[in-house]
């Protein structure tokens, strides 16, 4: 009998890439200088939640010169 590893990895394709997604929002945000929890936040409209502006306004703004 083998049994199913059951921690650090995923389930299926769908779970992977949603994973993945999440990795890359996450390391994007930490890059910027964001709270990953405070930008989801935002996003999801949680009432609490810090305004933050969208990651391409952020990442244009960074890339700009002074």
């Amino acid at each position: 009998m083998t049994k199913r590893k059951v921690s650090g990895g995923t389930r299926s394709d769908v779970g992977r890439d949603c994973r993945d997604a999440f990795l890359g929002l996450k390391k994007t945000c930490a890059k910027l200088g964001i709270a990953f929890w405070d930008y989801l936040g935002s996003r999801l409209s949680i009432p609490a939640a810090p305004t933050i502006p969208y990651l391409p306004e952020l990442v244009t703004a960074r890339a700009r010169p002074p």
